[in-house]
């Protein structure tokens, strides 16, 4: 596969790569509007490299979307512990995570790493112990290790309903976490990553790449370990305010992988859970999500309102009274998804995207569904769900 000829390193951050020339270990955060969360994650990351790598030479680079809100400042303004290098640039090409995750990728190249880590800018919950967890697996031969967090019942609701039973229903792997965005890689599967030409479409330069990275580790036959990192505490969505676009481009990425790993897929026979990786460190409980199942409700009739059409056209009329009348259990739900999956897979760029719509619509209604079924349960009794 031919590696994409744009490079998201801008010519700025290309010199002082440069400059640095090598490094062992790389942390990198990808930004946009942070400046109250980027000091502590910056800090705490600095913290693990010192605490547990620090024969190792160290770089932290933010590669940031183009704050307005003075994330870059505060993040230039912090000091670090000796030894570790800092570099805060703005990255090149299309906006979206995914951009910031490639100029991360490409920067991991430059300097010739053995092992990167990424993590989110709004982490209220990272620890040093992450670090030495994430990075000390990969060097251990680990070519990627996806997070496993203590996460309240109402939080994570893409993962929940979709990713994760995708994943482990299609890729045969039960990684808990497949887009929970703190992830670590080994050197060697970032220079093969750089060179997939999933790179080029535009849900995974945007919110899709987590999904892309673990999807593209396991159909590539990576070592895959997840590292039990306690509570994430960050900034919370509610599905119905702030989650359409993401879910868009999520769904897209890995309805988009799926299409283009199908001779891994097809030999799948059964579900493996990777090894988990545990550290010793104490940990808070996860916050508790307020949702507004009224608000739920009237987010999924507008936009039922506005997608039905597409939920007539490509779901069979039971399923489509099922996503009507939101009583969607598990069984329903899967097929509802497959069926959709394989709507997209055809290739027609209009039907992709009524096809994205129409999930869209009945993952509004599996939200409600399972906020009820859950309403009384505790976030363990919910888990099992």
């Amino acid at each position: 596969m031919p590696k994409p000829s744009i490079s998201a390193l801008a010519k700025g951050l290309e010199r002082r790569l440069e400059r640095i020339k090598e490094a062992d270990l790389l942390i990198g955060i990808p930004s946009y509007n942070c400046a109250s969360t980027i000091n502590y994650v910056i800090h705490k990351s600095a913290l693990g490299l010192s605490k547990y790598f620090p024969e190792s030479s160290s770089l932290i680079l933010v590669s940031d979307g183009g704050s307005i809100d003075g994330t870059l400042r505060v993040a230039e303004a912090i000091k670090l512990p000796s030894g570790i290098k800092k570099v805060v640039a703005r990255y090149r090409g299309p906006p979206g995570k995914g951009t910031a995750v490639k100029a991360i990728m490409e920067a991991s190249m430059k300097l010739n790493v053995k092992a990167m880590v990424m993590v989110d800018s709004d982490l209220r919950s990272i620890r040093p112990e992450w670090i030495g967890l994430l990075l000390g697996s990969v060097l251990e031969g680990t070519d990627l290790v996806a997070p496993l967090y203590l996460r309240d019942k109402y939080d994570g609701t893409i993962t929940k309903h979709l990713c994760y039973p995708f994943t482990k229903g299609v890729y045969g792997k039960d990684v808990r976490q497949p887009i929970g965005g703190d992830f670590a890689l080994s050197g060697r599967f970032i220079g093969d990553l750089l060179k997939n030409p999933l790179w080029e479409n535009p849900y995974v330069q945007r919110f899709g790449v987590d999904v892309f990275i673990t999807h593209s580790a396991i159909a590539s036959g990576r070592k895959v370990k997840q590292a039990f990192l306690g509570s994430k505490l960050h900034e919370p969505k509610d599905p119905a305010l702030h989650l359409e676009e993401m879910f868009l481009q999520v769904s897209g990425s890995m309805l988009e992988c799926a299409r283009e790993y199908q001779k891994y897929w097809r030999k799948v026979k059964k579900s493996l859970r990777p090894p988990i990786i545990m550290g010793k460190f104490s940990f808070p409980r996860p916050e508790p999500i307020q949702v507004n199942l009224k608000l739920q409700k009237r987010k999924f009739k507008e936009t039922l309102r506005k997608n039905v059409v597409f939920l007539k056209k490509l779901l069979p009329r039971g399923d489509l009274r099922k996503v009507k009348g939101l009583s969607l259990r598990d069984e329903d739900w899967a097929r509802i998804v497959y069926t959709l999956t394989a709507n997209y897979a055809k290739a027609d760029p209009k039907l992709k995207e009524c096809a994205l719509k129409a999930l869209y619509t009945a993952w509004l209604g599996k939200v409600i569904y399972f906020i009820k079924e859950v309403w009384s349960l505790s976030n363990e009794e919910a888990e099992d769900k």
